[in-house]
């Protein structure tokens, strides 16, 4: 691979500047980073970031910049984007983002987002260039801007969406993907390819569709608080057992395994087993009186599960719930 290769990152926030700097710091790799909040803080003075991995650094992307068209004013192309923003479908398409920095049928999309379905508006627009759909699991919060305090997790599991009948050499664009996994593990983010990335997509969702669910709906609790709760573990576990059928409906298999994580006892036991409490992301979203990420993590498997006909009434009910939650404090501010 190039040692010039050219990164654009959209979503520059606590997750997506996390990855690009294991990118950058191999020194093959230049980032191009899209800022909006933090932008001022980032220009002037880089990411400043405490990790238990990696103790006190600084990030300074080789480039700042508030918007995509910036990144591309030059004629810049990148040999990969990854976008790192919140997947949320209902309130716009998500693939307007990129849309100026996609001119080059060589551009690989990473999309390193939470949830079910993301990466269809991307296929649909982007026909010609590869989409790579990226589970990250990381544990990391930007409590101001340009400052980013990072746990111990930084993983990824990567693969190729769906890869017939495109206008692309799927042969090279695999061999590209392992090279930029390659340079993750060779900077201290565990990554590996996968041909079955869908698979991995279910099994974060069974964390995702309950943890970071009912810490909203349950009045804002973090994991400890959670499942010392016993009526509230009990929902935990309802739909994650919900998740792990429909996942498997949908894919035709079991769901893999990770991090010796195999049935949802495995997944309470061992978050309840962490030192410290995980604060949601979508919990943090409800506090901060953000939108949440409500459609990609419940609503869209909930449809999915009703082509499927497979009956997910604790995901309907939470899902019910977090809309309304939403929309009292998002109608608030008009």
């Amino acid at each position: 691979m190039s040692s010039s290769l050219n990164v654009l990152l959209v979503g520059a926030g606590a997750l997506g500047s996390m990855f690009a700097w294991r990118l950058q710091i191999s020194k093959q790799v230049q980032v191009t980073a899209v800022c909006r909040s933090n932008y001022e803080a980032v220009k002037s003075n880089g990411f400043q970031i405490e990790s238990q991995n990696f103790g006190s650094q600084t990030f300074r992307p080789s480039k700042v910049v508030r918007t995509v068209d910036e990144a591309v004013a030059n004629g810049e192309t990148y040999g990969f984007i990854l976008l790192c923003t919140k997947a949320l479908p209902n309130l716009g398409d998500n693939s307007d983002i990129i849309a100026p920095a996609v001119t080059n049928p060589k551009t690989i999309i990473l999309l390193i987002q939470n949830g079910i379905g993301i990466e269809d508006p991307f296929y649909a627009r982007y026909p010609g260039n590869p989409i790579v759909s990226v589970v990250a699991y990381i544990d990391v919060s930007q409590p101001s801007n340009g400052v980013i305090s990072h746990g111990g997790s930084i993983s990824l599991m990567m693969g190729l969406f769906n890869t017939s009948n495109v206008a692309y050499d799927v042969a090279a664009a695999q061999r590209s993907v392992g090279e930029l996994s390659a340079i993750w593990n060779d900077n201290g983010a565990v990554s590996a390819v996968v041909d079955n990335i869908q698979a991995f997509r279910w099994l974060k969702l069974v964390w995702n569709a309950s943890f970071n669910t009912v810490a909203v709906v349950s009045g804002g609790n973090d994991t400890h608080k959670m499942l010392a709760d016993p009526r509230c573990k009990e929902l935990i576990k309802n739909l994650m057992l919900e998740v792990y059928r429909l996942g498997e409906a949908a894919i035709g298999e079991p769901l893999p395994s990770k991090l010796g994580m195999n049935s949802a006892d495995d997944c309470i036991d061992r978050t309840n087993s962490r030192e410290t409490p995980v604060m949601p992301s979508m919990l943090m979203d409800y506090l901060a009186r953000r939108p949440m990420e409500h459609e990609v993590i419940l609503g869209r498997p909930i449809e999915i599960a009703r082509k499927l006909s497979v009956d997910v009434p604790y995901m309907k009910a939470v899902y019910a719930m977090l809309v309304m939650v939403e929309k009292g404090y998002m109608d608030s501010k008009l």
